[in-house]
């Protein structure tokens, strides 16, 4: 009797009932949209990856909770759907909702949740085909959904909250341990997954001690920057950094501020904006520090003006900002795979990074930008020195971290890479429909 591989019936076998030349349809889930109105890590990747499946021919839609609607935005030409969740004209329903969030609140979350997303992929694919459903790991509810839609879902390691949670200083109590868990199990039995960075994947493989097989690594993608609005040397102003990001233990912001009072005393010329919220610095004897207060005591000879705090900016502004400064620093503790970095990078700024998490896989040391001891202000000034001595290094790495960006991380590029891993995870799905194998 003759004997079928996996890979030969994967050959033979539909892609949700397409062929493999058939285009795609994918659903993203995102917090919020549109991009320009929610500055988050996944807004911006969704949007990303609209552009690049559309790019590819592939149709992009998506799921969001918070829509916000104003005369600036044109919705006709993208597929957007908002979930509502809330029961309508069903009394009983209700008020099950509502004793359920007295009770056990996470859980009437998670079920309100998974009611608004079906209803989403309801109206979506009323209208169209859909073959997959993308979505991060977050407080697990892709394993939520995993039995109440009828596509295969992708789980997005976009940020584990045994990760971030951590580095954020979250207590970890039970609430925490709780999140951490069910996002586990999530992450077990997800049917695919992709990680924005090997050092997230593998760092959840570790903790969790699974072997993800069905786990690859797609990087985020940013669109790029032609050549002639990059950052350049001669248009830019010496002597200024520019930091992006939020005042806090997660970001840094506390890092930047230390090293910045190191630099002045070699280069009291030296000017640093900082752009971001200020959520509050907790520092390792638990006290709360606030961006003035922080400042007053770390910078108390400062001059006016050697340090400006320009709080929330948008994109455009932070745009303008990177263009120009002499360097853009990123000094999370941890950070998956940043945007503040690859923003950075498609801009073709000169970039002095933290050493963390997957910051090195988009910054190469001394190619594209410099590195950092995570957490450790003097290693941080002293690369930040590095390039205020040598303009011409910095113009070196500036350059190059553009031509990275064009080559790896373009919207085509990634959707790419993307498109291929969904459809080996729908020739998979078709198999465990069709009794090959099981889930």
């Amino acid at each position: 009797m003759q004997k079928h591989t996996l890979d030969d019936k994967l050959d033979t076998l539909p892609i949700s009932g397409t062929s493999s030349r058939d285009k795609l349809s994918v659903a993203y889930f995102t917090p919020g949209w549109p991009p320009a109105t929610f500055p988050n890590g996944i807004v911006t990747y969704v949007a990303a990856m609209l552009q690049g499946m559309g790019d590819l021919g592939h149709q992009a839609h998506v799921l969001t909770h918070y829509l916000e609607r104003s005369n600036d935005l044109d919705l006709s030409s993208q597929s957007v759907f908002q979930l509502l969740s809330r029961r309508s004209g069903e009394i009983v329903g209700r008020l099950s909702d509502a004793i359920l969030a007295r009770m056990r609140p996470e859980l009437a979350f998670r079920d309100s949740f998974a009611r608004g997303l079906c209803r989403g992929i309801d109206r979506l694919t009323a209208g169209s085909r859909l073959d997959l459903l993308e979505m991060e790991e977050s407080f697990g509810m892709a394993g939520f959904l995993r039995d109440r839609v009828a596509v295969p879902i992708v789980v997005r390691l976009h940020g584990p909250w045994f990760l971030n949670g951590t580095v954020m200083g979250a207590s970890q109590d039970e609430n925490f341990l709780r999140r951490v868990q069910v996002e586990g199990e999530t992450i077990a039995n997800a049917f695919a997954i992709t990680a924005p960075s090997k050092d997230v994947l593998e760092q959840t493989r570790h903790y969790y001690s699974l072997p993800l097989e069905r786990a690859v690594v797609i990087p985020c993608p940013i669109a790029c920057t032609p050549k002639e609005q990059r950052w350049q040397a001669q248009r830019c102003e010496p002597n200024v950094i520019a930091f992006i990001g939020r005042f806090d233990r997660h970001k840094g912001g506390d890092l930047i501020i230390d090293a910045f009072a190191q630099v002045l005393q070699n280069f009291p010329e030296t000017r640093l904006i900082f752009a971001g919220p200020d959520r509050g610095y907790v520092d390792d004897a638990n006290r709360t520090w606030h961006l003035e207060e922080y400042v007053r005591d770390r910078l108390p000879g400062a001059r006016e003006g050697q340090l400006q705090w320009l709080g929330q900016q948008p994109p455009p502004a932070l745009t303008d900002l990177r263009r120009r400064a002499q360097m853009t620093v990123v000094a999370s503790r941890y950070d998956n795979f940043p945007y503040t970095a690859l923003e950075a990078l498609s801009l073709g700024c000169p970039i002095v990074a933290a050493r963390a998490g997957g910051i090195p896989e988009i910054i190469t040391d001394g190619e594209s930008g410099l590195l950092f001891q995570p957490g450790d202000a003097a290693d941080l000034a002293v690369q930040i020195s590095r390039l205020l001595k040598n303009p011409h290094l910095a113009a070196q790495l500036g350059h190059q971290a553009g031509e990275t960006c064009a080559e790896r991380f373009t919207p085509a590029v990634v959707a790419q890479q993307s498109i291929d891993f969904y459809r080996e995870t729908l020739a998979r799905w078709s198999l465990s429909k069709a009794g090959w194998q099981k889930r």
